[in-house]
C-alpha cells in the first residue's frame, strides 16, 4: 500500500515572494504551502499528506470537500503546493511517532484511483495473481535519489492511461487492470487487445522455448480514456515493462525491447536511451519530466520513468520511479 501519510521531519522554511501571511516547508523533493501561523519550524516532527490523498468525509476535513476531500497539485500567490501538514498532536492524539511512520491508515486516507473508464470495464474474474508485481512506481520526491547516482537509467516516457496486464503462467492467461482480472467478453478493451496482437499465443511460444512464463505490463490509451491528450482513435497499448514469473525478476532494458520487436508490441516512447543521474536533484528530474509527449507533439508529457538499463542485484532486477511533470498536474487537475 502506497505510504500517503508519514511522519517527516520538515528539511526547510522558505518564503514566498510577496506573501505575508503564508510560507513554504519542504520536506525531501516536496513542498507546501503552509500559514505562518501554524507555526511549522524547520527540524519539526510533522505529518506530511501527499497529493492523491482522500480523506473521510468528517467534520475536521471540511475544508477539503469542495475538492471532493483529495489531495491536489495547486498554486498559492505563484508557489507549487503539493500536500498537506499538520502538526503530529493536531490529528494523532494518542501514540509515540518517529520519523518515518506511516500513519496512511490511522487516519482513515485511502488512495484516489480514477473512475474506470467504460471502455474497460467488464466482468471481474478475480484479485490480481499474487506471482506478478503491480505496477506503481515510487515518486522522485520520495526517495534519496543519491542512493542511485552509480546506475545506469533508461528513460522513457509516463503515458497517462490506464495500466493493464497480460499474464501466463501454469495456471492460464489472464488478462488484468491494476487490481483485477477481468473475464473475456467481446467489448472489454483489455482482452480485445489481446486478440488483436495475440499475446496468448505469443506468451506460450516463449515458454516453449525458454521455459519461462511471462507477465506484459502495458499502458492503455484511446478514446475514453483519461483525457486523450494523444488524440488516439480507438484504443491501444505500449508495454514498459516485462516480469519473468518463473525467475521472479524484470526483464533488463535490452531484453524487454527484444522481446516486444519479436512479438510484434509497441513500447512506451523511449526519451533517453541511457542516461547517467549522478549530481542531479529532485527539480533536476522534475524540470525534466516536462516536455511535449513523443506520441503527440502539441501535448504536455505527463512525466517519465526511470528504470535501471542493466538488471540490479536487489528489488527482482529493477529499480525505478517517476517523475510528473507539475505543469502537468496543474493543468489536468492532478
Amino acid at each position: 500500500m502506497r505510504k500517503l501519510a508519514t511522519i517527516r521531519k520538515v528539511d526547510a522554511i522558505k518564503p514566498i515572494d510577496g506573501a505575508d501571511a503564508i510560507e513554504l516547508a519542504v520536506f525531501g523533493g516536496w513542498q507546501v504551502v503552509v500559514k505562518k501561523a501554524t507555526e511549522i519550524k524547520a527540524g519539526m516532527l510533522v505529518v506530511y499528506c501527499e497529493i492523491d490523498s482522500v480523506f473521510p468525509e468528517k467534520p475536521e476535513y471540511e475544508f477539503l470537500r469542495q475538492d471532493k476531500f483529495r489531495l491536489r497539485t495547486k498554486k498559492f500567490r505563484g508557489a507549487l503546493s503539493q500536500g498537506l501538514v499538520f502538526k503530529v498532536e493536531e490529528v494523532l492524539k494518542d501514540g509515540d511517532f518517529k520519523e518515518g511512520d506511516d500513519v496512511t491508515e490511522l487516519l482513515g486516507i485511502t488512495l484516489y484511483e480514477p473512475p474506470v473508464p467504460a471502455a474497460i470495464s467488464g466482468e471481474v474474474a478475480g484479485a490480481y495473481p499474487s506471482s506478478v508485481p503491480k505496477t506503481d512506481e515510487e515518486r522522485v520526491q520520495n526517495i534519496d535519489v543519491a542512493e542511485f547516482y552509480d546506475i545506469d537509467f533508461f528513460v522513457t516516457e509516463k503515458l497517462d492511461g490506464t495500466s493493464c496486464s497480460f499474464i501466463l503462467d501454469n495456471n492460464g492467461f489472464h488478462v488484468c487492470g491494476r487490481n483485477w482480472e477481468y473475464l473475456d467478453a467481446p467489448e472489454q478493451t483489455f482482452w480485445k487487445l489481446a486478440k488483436l496482437y495475440e499475446i496468448e499465443s505469443k506468451l506460450k511460444k516463449y515458454y516453449d522455448n525458454t521455459g519461462s512464463y511471462l507477465a506484459l505490463q502495458g499502458e492503455v490509451i484511446g478514446n475514453g480514456i483519461q483525457s486523450n491528450v494523444y488524440n488516439l482513435k480507438g484504443q491501444d497499448i505500449f508495454i514498459f515493462n516485462i516480469f519473468d514469473i518463473t525467475k521472479q525478476r524484470y526483464l533488463s532494458s535490452t531484453e524487454y525491447r527484444k522481446v516486444c520487436e519479436e512479438s510484434g508490441l509497441k513500447t512506451v516512447p523511449v526519451v533517453e536511451e541511457k542516461m547517467t543521474i549522478k549530481g542531479k536533484s529532485h527539480d533536476d528530474f522534475l524540470k525534466f519530466a516536462e516536455g511535449k509527449s513523443l506520441l503527440n507533439p502539441q501535448a504536455e508529457r505527463e512525466g517519465v520513468v526511470f528504470r535501471s538499463f542493466d538488471q540490479t542485484e536487489r528489488n527482482q532486477g529493477k529499480i525505478s520511479f517517476k517523475a510528473i511533470s507539475n505543469k502537468y498536474l496543474l493543468k489536468h487537475g492532478g
